[in-house]
C-alpha cells in the first residue's frame, strides 16, 4: 500500500512470506484459471493482469469469453468462479461508501447467482465494520468508518483498485459539456447547449 505503482521487490518479499523461498510462486498451487473478456478493452486489461501474475511465477490458464458469459456463468457464480476475474467492476450508485463497499465485500452478500462479492470475501472483522458503518448518521464519522472499511479490504488484497484512464472527451464549441466524476464520461443530465 506504500507504493501504489507496484514494486517487484516488495511483491517478492510477500511471496517469500507466503512460503515461496525464491520470491516467486512454485509448485502445483501456482496453476490458476482466469476468466475474462474476449475483446478490447477488457481483453487488454486481462492481458496485463495475466502478465503481472506470470511475473510472480503463476501459470495462468486464461479463458476468454464474452463479457456477459464472464459475469453470468463464471465470475458472478461462486460455484463456478475461477481464481481470477480481471474484468469485473462496480461503480457507486451515490456518494457514500456503503454503495460501493457493502455489496462487493460484505460476506453476507456472497450468493449462489448474480454475486457481486467477487472475491467471496467473508471476513468477520470486515463484516462487523460494514454493519457498524451502515448505522452511523454523522457524516464525518460515517465517512471515516467507510474509509476504515476501505483500508481493511485493501489490506486483504481481495481486489485491485481501478484508476481512471486518461481519455479525451471532445465537445462542440456550442456545447457546455459536463464530465461525470464516477465514470469519466459525459453527464447528459447536466450537459447543455450554450446560448
Amino acid at each position: 500500500m506504500n507504493n501504489p505503482d507496484g514494486d517487484p521487490q516488495v511483491a517478492a518479499e510477500y511471496m517469500k512470506k507466503a512460503g515461496f523461498s525464491s520470491g516467486k510462486c512454485e509448485g502445483s498451487d501456482c496453476e490458476i484459471t482466469m476468466v475474462g473478456d474476449d475483446s478490447p478493452p477488457g481483453s487488454d486489461t486481462a492481458a496485463v493482469v495475466k502478465s503481472q501474475l506470470e511475473e510472480l511465477g503463476f501459470k495462468v490458464n486464461f479463458q476468454k469469453v464474452t463479457h456477459d458469459i464472464m459475469y453470468t456463468k463464471f465470475c458472478s457464480t461462486p460455484s463456478n468462479a475461477p481464481n481470477v476475474c480481471p474484468n469485473v467492476g462496480w461503480l457507486k450508485d451515490f456518494n457514500d461508501g456503503q454503495s460501493i463497499l457493502d455489496p462487493t465485500f460484505n460476506g453476507e452478500n456472497v450468493v449462489p447467482e448474480n454475486n457481486s462479492n467477487w472475491p467471496q470475501l467473508n471476513d468477520p472483522k470486515i463484516n462487523k465494520a460494514i454493519d457498524d458503518a451502515t448505522l452511523i448518521d454523522n457524516l464525518d464519522e460515517r465517512n471515516q468508518a467507510w474509509a476504515d472499511v476501505d483500508r481493511m479490504v485493501t489490506e486483504t488484497a481481495a481486489a485491485i483498485p481501478y484508476i481512471w484512464d486518461d481519455q479525451a472527451n471532445i465537445q462542440s464549441a456550442d456545447v457546455a459539456g459536463v464530465i461525470n466524476k464516477f465514470n469519466a464520461n459525459w453527464d447528459l443530465a447536466f450537459t447543455s447547449l450554450k446560448p
